[in-house]
């Protein structure tokens, strides 16, 4: 496969995240296709493929792969982080496609991890059930907001949502908070003061808002 042939790919497919790990090799999520993380070497050459639906191990499965990164934060153990969007979790994998593990976030549909530092964040593009909304197109209800979680994979922090609560080890419902700070959170991005920028779907053609830390 040529480096042309990998570029038509990477337009053409649904797909809505990439990472390149430090050895070159390049992890295409297809979040609005297959759900397959695909693998390419540095040159497009094809590698291997895994996630998708219906596994006989369930933990593979993915639904709305709408993000992946690579997690460095320990040196010696480098790991991938799948948003599987439609599940409210974060899935980790080995860098060879290996499950690890599964952070479910309650009803948090978050959607491309980002690491900075300790912490990921990510935006919270809807925090409603479909059903629940009593509109024609209930995706455009406005429940979004923007999340931080800790190294022991724990939300600490909800910018625009509720307070996280914990019972038993286990996150329960946030919701957005009255102001309606955020429409649908969809991005982040964080600078070298700490401050963090959010993107939004449906803004209604609002800029990005940045959180100044305190």
């Amino acid at each position: 496969m040529t480096d042309r042939t990998f570029c038509f790919l990477s337009i053409c497919h649904p797909s809505t995240e990439t990472a390149v790990a430090s050895n070159g090799d390049i992890y295409v999520a297809d979040g609005y296709g297959s759900d397959f993380i695909l693998r390419y070497d540095q040159h497009g050459k094809f590698i291997q493929k895994f996630g998708g639906h219906d596994n006989e191990d369930k933990n593979y499965n993915l639904a709305n792969a709408h993000g992946i990164a690579l997690d460095n934060r320990d040196p010696a153990n480098p790991r991938l982080i799948v948003t599987s969007r439609a599940q409210r979790a974060f899935k980790y994998f080995t860098l060879d496609g290996k499950w690890i593990k599964t952070v479910n976030l309650a009803n948090l549909q978050i959607c491309r991890p980002v690491i900075h530092g300790d912490l990921v964040y990510a935006g919270v593009c809807w925090s409603h059930e479909f059903s629940e909304v009593k509109i024609p197109k209930p995706w455009l209800y406005q429940s979004g907001f923007t999340m931080v979680m800790d190294k022991d994979d724990r939300v600490i922090s909800c910018p625009g949502g509720e307070e996280p609560i914990y019972k038993d080890g286990v996150l329960q419902p946030v919701k957005q908070d009255k102001a309606r700070t955020f429409y649908h959170g969809h991005d982040v991005c964080i600078d070298r003061d700490e401050n963090v920028y959010v993107c939004q779907w449906n803004g209604e053609r609002t800029a990005p808002v940045k959180l100044e830390r305190v």
